[in-house]
């Protein structure tokens, strides 16, 4: 018996598996009502259940555990255990340390807060939070090994090779995640040995260092981690670097836990999850991506599950879960894409989520390359006294509440996962065609420590730096919310590719590449680039022509190989671009080309060129020196007329714009995904034949 990732599918004794899994915490239920929960899921055609291990619930006092029930009938882990086989269910585990999950201090044990030297603190030394501990410093580390030694051999002995039902483990929970978003940056001891050590091994000499930096240290031993605000070009180098280091640092500690896991026989799937949806929106989740890529390089045994918790489905936000599945898929090479967390209920009362409206997002995820998940939540829950970090009940609107009762929503995911096991051979190993490439840059991710989050600031004040685009800006509005959801409403599919990780020959498959950037990229991406349109590719990119590198050094590879000559001139917000009037820009300083040898695209109000298209090598660049999202029809009209030059096709005739559609092709059926978004009855033709679709709904065609 094994289970294991591949690149497209997760694997079951070597054949492709779909893993439907349902989160259920058996710890928040009446133990009486374990099985009848299990047997619920079962019911809906799922093959997995998933469940947190508190480790303060189950360490009561210091040294003391109950795996058996013997102090509370609901810590009877090995009975739980033994009930998901006996249902006939996989299991995915999730151990901690950390486990988040509104449980109190994130699962950490109540007496494990008042130890000393452990704790995060901040660059005072005062402690951050009493449930914040330095992940690497020896004493928590102590600690959760010694929890470790308890738990994991009772892993161990229900692991599948052993004949038990646990197919997986998540090594912690969401790891920086509270860092990420309040900015509590630990500056622990053991962090600062850790940082200089980096900051030599990377530099080697100090006067690489200051080169660099342009900087005047005399030795390492003046270098500690950044504080407080950037206001030099030294500062900026600094912080770029401590963003380098939480990266490195972040794969470190799961590389620990995950050699310390394997100490005990374990041999098991490790997996690790990506949150970030935010209120409705995910254009923070590519960040968080960014930000465990050091340990997709340096631990490829730990596999990432996205968390997909969108809360209300909207037309507004119906473009975040392809954009980050794809992402995903550009930079773990080793896994499918996954949903650890893929929201079933709700976890705040004032939120609601209706079945159809989820239903609607389960098929687009479908249609999206969503290769598995884990409904969270599947079963309501109800804390042990003083557990809950927001009260007693744990989400709300689940398919079964803490009594074992359905709503409606149970009906919705049964249909959902009936759908799976009848298409799932097919459908697992189905592919979309694209002809547009989108690039990922991922240094334009690094920010979490630079702006509102660390310096408790709204945005990086870049013109201090000397530069005009706050990369924040042009990945979230330009990138993610502009030129991703553009190409979606328009019903072109496209791919992402690492630029940092992707070759010409990869990139040349595609008869577009796009690129949204600001002022700053390393020489080696420059090249990249600049060799790819040379031997053929036809590159976008707007609104900048990047002219320094990581550390603001001067850095005009790409420019002066494309030879893009420009300055920076300020007009009106709205420019002239194929004969498309009144496209609204972001800023009113604008990138003004020298046209020779160069066709005009775009001109601003003033009758300055601000977007030419010429030939380098056997190449093509098409460049646009302003800045736009998407908030206008013009701004659809402008992509689509670009795309157009390549003779780039949609893969249906759908006649409504307003309905978004996939084709997905299987080795035996293809899938088309009708997408309707709007709360509104859509009666349309598909490829000739008539086609209704009531309001916020999915529809899916299947063909031979």
């Amino acid at each position: 018996m094994s289970f294991r990732a591949s690149a497209k599918c997760f694997l079951k004794n070597g054949k492709p598996r779909f893993v439907i899994s349902g989160e259920i915490h058996y710890f928040r239920l009446n133990p009486k009502l374990w099985e009848k929960h299990l047997r619920l899921l079962k019911e809906t055609g799922a093959n997995t259940t998933s469940t947190y291990i508190p480790w303060d619930w189950h360490e009561y006092e210091e040294g003391k555990f109950d795996f058996t029930g013997k102090t509370n009938p609901a810590r009877n882990l090995i009975k739980y255990i033994n009930l998901c086989k006996k249902v006939g269910l996989d299991l995915i585990v999730k151990p901690g340390p950390y486990i988040l999950a509104e449980y109190e201090n994130q699962g950490l044990p109540e007496w494990l807060l008042k130890k000393e030297n452990i704790h995060a603190v901040d660059e005072s030394g005062r402690i951050l939070s009493p449930d914040l501990m330095s992940y690497l410093s020896e004493g928590f580390l102590d600690y959760t090994f010694k929890w470790y030694d308890q738990i994991m051999p009772i892993i161990q002995a229900h692991q599948i090779i052993n004949g038990g039902p646990v197919v997986m483990m998540q090594v912690c929970n969401e790891v920086g995640v509270f860092q990420w978003l309040s900015g509590r940056i630990d500056y622990h001891k053991s962090i600062k040995k850790l940082y200089k050590d980096f900051i030599v091994n990377k530099y080697k000499t100090i006067e690489v260092l200051n080169i660099t930096y342009k900087s005047r240290y005399n030795s390492f031993n003046e270098i500690n981690p950044p504080v407080g605000k950037i206001e030099t070009k030294e500062d900026y180098c600094a912080y770029f670097d401590f963003h380098l280091f939480y990266r490195y640092y972040y794969a470190l500690y799961l590389s620990v836990l995950s050699k310390k896991i394997r100490s005990y026989e374990i041999d098991i799937q490790l997996t690790h999850n990506i949150p970030g949806w935010i209120y409705g929106n995910a254009a923070e989740l590519p960040m968080l991506i960014s930000t465990y890529s050091e340990v997709m390089k340096t631990n490829p045994e730990i596999i990432f599950g996205l968390d997909h918790i969108p809360e209300f489905v909207s037309f507004r936000n119906a473009h975040s879960d392809l954009a980050c599945n794809k992402i995903l898929e550009a930079m773990q090479t080793n896994g499918p894409v996954w949903a650890a967390e893929f929201q079933s209920g709700t976890r705040e009362h004032h939120v609601r989520s209706d079945a159809n409206d989820l239903e609607t997002f389960y098929f687009a995820s479908l249609a999206h390359g969503m290769k598995s998940f884990n409904y969270y939540m599947f079963s309501q829950g109800k804390n042990p006294r003083g557990k809950g970090y927001y009260g007693k009940t744990f989400y709300y609107q689940t398919p079964i509440d803490y009594k074992a009762s359905k709503s409606a929503l149970y009906k919705s995911l049964k249909k959902v996962n009936q759908f799976i096991n009848k298409e799932k051979d097919d459908l697992l190993l189905s592919e979309v065609k694209s002809e547009i490439c989108v690039g990922l840059y991922k240094p334009y991710f690094y920010t979490e420590l630079t702006t509102s989050q660390m310096l408790k600031e709204k945005r990086l004040e870049v013109t201090k730096l000397g530069i005009s685009l706050d990369p924040r800006f042009v990945r979230e509005e330009l990138f993610f919310n502009g030129l991703l959801r553009g190409i979606q409403t328009l019903n072109y599919s496209y791919d992402i590719k690492d630029l940092e990780n992707v070759s010409i020959e990869e990139l040349l498959k595609y008869k577009q590449l796009w690129l949204t950037t600001t002022e700053f990229m390393d020489e080696e991406s420059q090249r990249l680039i600049v060799d790819y349109v040379k031997a053929g590719g036809h590159l976008i990119i707007y609104p900048a022509i990047p002219i320094m590198d990581l550390y603001l050094n001067k850095c005009t590879v790409l420019r002066d190989e494309l030879e893009l000559q420009f300055i920076k001139s300020e007009s009106g917000n709205k420019i002239t671009a194929f004969d498309i009037e009144d496209i609204f820009t972001v800023f009113r300083e604008k990138s003004i080309y020298n046209s020779n040898n160069a066709e005009v695209i775009g001109k601003t109000d003033k009758n300055e060129v601000c977007g030419i298209r010429k030939k380098i090598g056997r190449g093509l660049v098409t460049t646009l020196g302003f800045a736009f999202g998407y908030t206008s029809d013009e701004h659809l009209h402008l992509l689509e007329k670009i795309i157009s030059f390549d003779k780039i096709k949609k893969q249906a005739k759908v006649s409504d714009s307003d309905v978004q559609f996939v084709l997905r092709k299987g080795t035996k059926h293809s899938y088309l995904f009708l997408l309707n978004y709007h709360n509104q009855k859509k009666s349309f033709k598909v490829n000739g034949k008539q086609v209704s679709m009531q309001p916020f709904s999915y529809k899916i065609l299947k063909k031979k």
